[in-house]
């Protein structure tokens, strides 16, 4: 008798475990200040940090909905950000929390009927719950991958998949496809990812397919209600099939720069490899020049930034040569399928001068320097416009625009048993000499 009693309690016990009730609990919240988004909470032993995902079900909202056992009383937070992770910050006092001033946790007392709540982020203000959303079907295919196997890798997983859901060619074409059920009227970022490596593939932040992320550039996806397909070139923002202008050379040439060395710094790296690509001094035109291979067609904005510190050039918004933003400006150009060169004056909309002896004849003016003063000796002319004195790697350490009479003597510092290179300059007309103060 007493060995039946203990069988049955047992059998009692184990019924009561096999059929023990949850409910479901969907949580959501408003306007979090990032993204991703988690719950987290004591239902886990807060083990799974940072927390079960959310996903968007609606502007700013995010929601999740967990089985939770029946007439328990739990804690959680609602967690957002990629690595590091951050907890919202909650005041003790506030009624939707434990009152816990060291562990500050909002607390869910479930009993046995299914429930919804929402609250916005970092505050005890309930809002309305969303209702769920629909998915849709989303095909993504991308043509001619530099290596196989293939996959699309995207936010939809949390990042969490790599390399990513893989995608097959079945009719041999080059174009390798994909179709995931996702949630609709959301914004994903996504990149098609090859290889056995495997490799993902590198986009210009510059280009609008992308989300202008400089260090994590990605495609963005912006789905709407209904099923949709989408075909892009590996590594381009072309659509498949779309006929691809190939990168032109720019060579890009800067003037009267106040130091070196020199850089050129634009969009084309996504504003990313500061100060930008180092710029070589050509002793013939005494100019800063390098040439980079850039999309034809494209838009680019730019700056040349030059010294040890390095400082970038200071332009005018309301100058033409500029993209007219008082924030940020900078030289702005929209470039053809050819090759082309920019040169330009360092801190001004001016194009590249001349840099020899153009119409003033031979012997028209002559110098006579030292290390503390420079005299202009003309028979012919009586003042000069502007003169500029550059040391052999081009940087320019003086500038004198003001009137300059003839004959009279100018006051420079320059360091003696060293060449310069002295620039005059009448109206348009300029006289370039070399010299060396002895």
């Amino acid at each position: 008798m007493f060995k039946k009693i203990l069988l049955s309690a047992a059998s009692l016990l184990l019924t009561c475990t096999l059929f023990a009730q949850t409910q479901n609990v969907t949580f959501q919240v408003s306007s979090p200040d990032s993204t991703p988004v988690f719950v987290f909470g004591s239902w886990s032993g807060w083990t799974n940090w940072p927390g079960n995902p959310m996903t968007l079900v609606a502007p700013g909202k995010w929601s999740a909905t967990l089985p939770i056992a029946s007439s328990t009383i739990h804690e959680y937070l609602f967690v957002n950000g990629g690595a590091p992770y951050a907890k919202e910050i909650l005041d003790p006092t506030w009624p939707c929390t434990n009152g816990n001033s060291l562990y500050t946790n909002r607390v869910l007392a479930l009993g046995t009927a299914d429930t919804s709540l929402c609250y916005t982020w970092n505050t005890c203000t309930t809002c309305p719950i969303a209702p769920p959303p629909s998915n849709v079907n989303v095909t993504f295919q991308v043509e001619n991958p530099d290596s196989t196997p293939v996959y699309v890798f995207g936010s939809w997983s949390g990042w969490s998949n790599w390399p990513g859901d893989p995608m097959t060619d079945a009719n041999g074409d080059g174009i390798y496809d994909v179709t995931l059920s996702m949630l609709a009227s959301s914004t994903y970022e996504y990149l098609y990812v090859n290889g056995v490596g495997p490799t993902k593939e590198t986009l210009n932040p510059a280009w609008l397919c992308t989300n202008g992320n400089g260090t994590y550039t990605n495609r963005v996806l912006n789905l709407g209600a209904t099923n949709t397909t989408l075909c892009n070139k590996w590594a381009s923002c072309d659509t498949c099939g779309a006929i691809s202008i190939p990168p032109i050379n720019v060579t890009f040439k800067v003037e009267n720069t106040d130091s070196s060395p020199v850089y050129v710094f634009g969009s084309w790296s996504g504003w990313s490899n500061w100060p930008g690509t180092l710029m070589t001094y050509n002793t013939s035109t005494m100019q800063y020049e390098a040439v980079i291979s850039i999309p034809g067609s494209d838009t680019i904005e730019y700056l040349f930034v030059n010294g040890v510190g390095p400082t970038k050039e200071v332009l005018d918004p309301t100058w033409t040569c500029t993209n007219g933003d008082t924030l940020y400006t900078n030289r702005k150009t929209i470039l053809g399928a050819a090759d082309t060169s920019l040169c330009a004056k360092w801190e001004t909309c001016d194009a590249c001068g001349p840099t020899g002896i153009n119409e003033i004849a031979e012997g028209a003016i002559s110098l006579t320097i030292t290390n503390n003063s420079v005299r202009i000796i003309s028979e012919t002319i009586n003042t000069f416009d502007q003169l500029e004195i550059y040391d052999v790697l081009g940087r320019r350490v003086f500038n004198q625009t003001s009137k300059i009479n003839a004959n009279r003597e100018i006051p420079v510092q320059l360091q003696n048993t060293t060449m310069y290179i002295f620039r005059v300059r009448s109206g348009n007309e300029y006289y370039t000499v070399k010299g060396l103060i002895k």
